[in-house]
């Protein structure tokens, strides 16, 4: 019997999957999809908020501040991206500023830096800001990451620290056992001493598994962004909100981590949980929303439309809870979910597991080691890789210059890609001005090589995605 099992490997399931790869735990992390970090964590802003916005009170502003402060350091022991950016809160009427004020009041609860700027000193540093800005507020601690490239070196570290990591695992029936738990999968049975339900989406239906009158629901809010070429570079240097309302945040501009203009998301509830389509009316108001606080966006170098689904709690705050006795519910992650994903952890770790297992930490603790970027590496260490591997000089992908070790690698690392779409979040082939029109052929290729698979059986990201067809 493991002492946990864990539901869900989005940001917040591998978050927990990490912290417990530090202690002397038996672990496993289970996965509905083919992949992991492929629903909530897939499709999002990527914005590690500083925490001045939530309501007091609440564990989204408790979590969000101790999370932004985890993030710098987090980053740093797993090695990936991590753009300390910072934010403008732009005000464009007299009503707008006086929002300002109060979230300025917030931040000083919160200790949280900040600085007021005029119209004048906001365009040095953002010269296109529209023209009806009149006034910043700006915090300098807000930061961007990479929220699959975190996720995906958590489930590494953990599995290298002995986590048990399953995907394609969706969870049907839970029977309580002497001692614990038994999960059953399609394909799998699983028991464990605790359960910890961080299963995203469907997080409500996965608790009423356990508890058939489960009450607290999840509600769907559908957002939808634009994605720009990496040349415009430079466009923006900083995230842009317009001033909060009661619908969220807004739609906003940033930069990703790895130089890409974004923008988005609308707000729209919906039914399905997984309804990621694209409409006409949600990118119309993207644009129309953004043309408020932002001019002069490069229109004509929109590479990519997506849409992205959050779960939206009844109970207006993230639910983090021991229902019954060892199961433990931590879902309705909406914004600012991502920020606070480290701090969840945490607390889930001294809440609720340290208290039954007092575990000690492992001695024998691996890091683990950052993938090769070759594009990145200087030109001696590079022209080294490439005569020792020439698979390093041959590039797979031009506009993201991504090489075919790369691929290679990144197919047999501990939580290596088994799709299209999973070698495409790992090393970004298929993320630039093409979209995948020329490499992606070649993608196809190396993976069913590389898993010793038939090219009709390799998939683009669910297990149904097949991209090729059999002859006969």
């Amino acid at each position: 019997m493991k002492d946990i099992l864990i539901i869900g490997a989005g940001i917040v399931g591998s978050s927990i999957a990490y912290a417990c790869s530090k202690k002397n735990l038996d672990v496993v992390l289970l996965e509905k999809n083919f992949e992991a970090m492929d629903e909530v964590s897939s499709a999002n802003s990527g914005i590690v908020h500083a925490g001045y916005d939530p309501e007091e009170g609440t564990l989204k502003a408790k979590l969000n501040l101790r999370g932004s402060r985890l993030y710098p350091n987090l980053c740093r022991e797993l090695n990936v991206g991590y753009l300390n950016c910072g934010a403008f809160i732009v005000a464009t009427n007299d009503e707008e500023a006086e929002i300002l004020e109060t979230l300025r009041l917030k931040a000083v609860e919160r200790d949280i830096p900040y600085e007021i700027l005029t119209r004048e000193q906001a365009l040095q540093q953002e010269p296109n800001l529209n023209d009806q800005v009149i006034s910043v507020l700006s915090f300098p601690s807000t930061a961007v990451v990479t929220p699959w490239e975190v996720g995906h070196a958590m489930i590494e570290t953990a599995i290298l620290n002995q986590v048990e990591f399953v995907p394609d695992s969706e969870v049907l029936e839970v029977f309580k056992i002497e001692g614990g738990f038994r999960i059953i999968t399609a394909s799998n049975r699983f028991e464990a001493k605790m359960i910890i339900n961080a299963s995203g989406l469907c997080g409500d239906k996965v608790a009423r598994l356990n508890q058939a009158d489960y009450p607290n629901v999840l509600n769907y809010r559908r957002g939808e962004y634009d994605v720009f070429d990496r040349s415009f570079k430079g466009f923006i240097n900083h995230v842009i909100y317009p001033v909060p309302t009661v619908l969220g945040k807004g739609v906003l501009a940033l930069v990703t981590v790895e130089g890409n203009i974004m923008i988005g998301p609308n707000s729209e509830m919906i039914d399905m949980p997984y309804d990621t389509q694209t409409t006409a009316e949600g990118l119309t108001s993207v644009s129309q929303c953004i043309n408020k606080t932002m001019k002069n966006l490069p229109v004509g170098a929109i590479i990519r439309q997506f849409a992205g689904v959050r779960p939206v709690p009844i109970t207006k705050d993230f639910i983090i809870e021991e229902d019954t006795p060892d199961w433990i519910n931590v879902i309705g992650i909406e914004s600012p979910g991502l920020a606070s994903a480290p701090a969840i952890a945490e607390m889930v770790m001294n809440d609720f597991i340290q208290p039954k297992f007092q575990a000690n930490d492992r001695i024998d603790y691996h890091n683990r080691n950052a993938p090769i970027k070759i594009m990145e590496s200087d030109p001696l260490t590079r022209a080294a890789l490439i005569k020792e591997n020439p698979k390093y000089g041959k590039m797979v992908c031009l506009c993201e210059q991504v090489s075919e070790q790369e691929i290679i690698n990144c197919i047999h690392r501990p939580d290596g890609a088994r799709s299209v779409k999973g070698v495409k979040k790992r090393v970004r082939p298929g993320s630039g001005r093409c979209q995948g029109g020329f490499c992606e052929p070649e993608i196809v290729k190396i993976l069913a090589r590389e898993l010793k698979i038939d090219l009709s059986e390799v998939v683009y990201d669910t297990i149904n995605s097949t991209m090729l067809k059999r002859k006969g």
